[in-house]
């Protein structure tokens, strides 16, 4: 498995899909930062600010589960239609450890885009808007928190991937169980108290409801308790766990 993960990771190293990737989001985090400071030139403006552009993403930290899916689509969606799963399994490697093996390198990967992208996010923040600093406390925290479930979420991916035929049927698999599903739920869990108990332990809901903050100086975080802090770090390991069992139980049973 280890010389597998080495050429995993030499082919993407060498390939442009992850730097494309990862360049598109860089992009993206700057040219909004730009954006709030040349809008400071505005009389009456009150958005270019360090908090206002953090609380973007410190509200909507589910972005992260969504980029994560992006993610393993950009690095293995082609392995079919290249044949890269076929030789693997022809000189001698298990279904199995071809699993493992990317989710390791998907993870490994990751992490590095995510440093970068927040390190030019956070950056281009400070340096071109005004304000306290301390909301970047504040959004390291929440990815922290964030995660365990956003790893859970490229394991996912990688066991949809690699055990559907069709990359678009893997992706929207994906998505019904990270999103679509919990949604739904949510809104049942409106009429019905069990079901809301159920939906409010997932990522999605949680994060999208439990994380408040605004210009006003309101600043609420569910991490910041113990409490919320548990539901964030069960949950994401408890998706590690599920979604790391299904994928090795399908591995040995899916066609390549």
């Amino acid at each position: 498995m280890l010389n597998y993960m080495k050429s995993e990771w030499y082919r993407i190293s060498r390939g442009k899909e992850i730097y494309l990737f990862t360049g598109i989001l860089c992009a993206i985090v700057v040219a909004a930062n730009v954006l709030l400071c040349v809008m400071a030139a505005t009389p009456d403006f009150p958005y270019s600010t360090v908090r206002f552009s953090l609380s973007n993403l410190l509200s909507s930290l589910g972005v992260l589960f969504f980029v994560a899916g992006i993610l393993v689509w950009v690095l293995f969606a082609d392995d079919r239609k290249d044949g890269t799963l076929k030789n693997a399994v022809a000189y001698g490697l298990s279904r199995r450890s071809l699993f493992v093996g990317k989710c390791i390198v998907s993870v490994a990967f990751g992490l590095a885009s995510m440093v970068l992208v927040l390190a030019l996010y956070i950056g281009s923040a400070v340096l071109l808007l005004e304000g306290s600093t301390e909301s970047v406390v504040w959004l390291l925290k929440g990815v922290a928190a964030a995660l365990p479930f956003t790893v859970a979420c490229v394991v996912l991916a990688v066991a949809a991937f690699a055990t559907l035929s069709k990359p678009i049927t893997a992706f929207w698999v994906w998505v019904s169980i990270v999103t679509i599903i919990p949604l739904v739920l949510n809104m049942i869990g409106l009429a019905v108290e069990p079901v809301a108990a159920v939906a409010s332990w997932m990522p999605t809901n949680f994060f999208m409801h439990e994380v408040a903050i605004n210009q006003s100086g309101l600043a609420q975080f569910l991490w910041d308790t113990p409490v919320g802090l548990a539901k964030c770090l069960i949950s994401g390991f408890t998706g590690i766990v599920v979604f790391a069992a299904a994928g090795l139980w399908r591995a040995d049973k899916t066609e390549l």
